[in-house]
């Protein structure tokens, strides 16, 4: 009797060990196929906002659909390769620059870390920068 509950015992953790090895391993992929001209970031946690992206060089204006978001999607590139730079005060991203090359027939999938800062870098985020230019046809949503 006391064999079996200890029989017992090591089975179910040695399952329980299995199914979280397993869950950890499982990869970041895009929920469905990305369409073309459209860069999409999944951070590792959610991250709180706001966020300032620079594309090519030019400031883009990042529209956050929830109050803490884990997926930035910017739409309306064209074709090529692009720079980027992410920055936020409340989260750090890493790496927050880097390039890609757009295609013709598909889009960009990335993923980036995403740690929640503790304290406020540089400023409060009470002082706004001035409002981004944009660039023609390009959006950019946090949800």
């Amino acid at each position: 009797m006391k064999g079996t509950k200890i029989f017992g015992l090591a089975a179910l953790s040695a399952l329980a060990v299995t199914v979280g090895c397993t869950m950890a391993l499982l990869p970041f992929i895009p929920q469905k196929p990305l369409p073309p001209g459209t860069f999409q970031m999944q951070f590792t946690r959610k991250i709180v906002g706001p966020v300032d992206l620079t594309i090519n060089g030019v400031r883009v204006p990042v529209t956050q659909k929830n109050k803490k978001a884990q997926v930035l999607i910017v739409s309306g590139l064209s074709q090529g390769k692009h720079t980027y730079f992410i920055a936020s005060h409340l989260d750090i991203i890493g790496p927050d620059f880097g390039e890609f090359e757009m295609d013709s027939d598909k889009g960009v999938f990335q993923v980036h870390f995403a740690q929640k800062l503790k304290a406020t870098l540089y400023d409060t985020g009470e002082t706004l920068a001035p409002k981004p230019e944009g660039i023609s046809g390009v959006t950019a949503v946090l949800e």
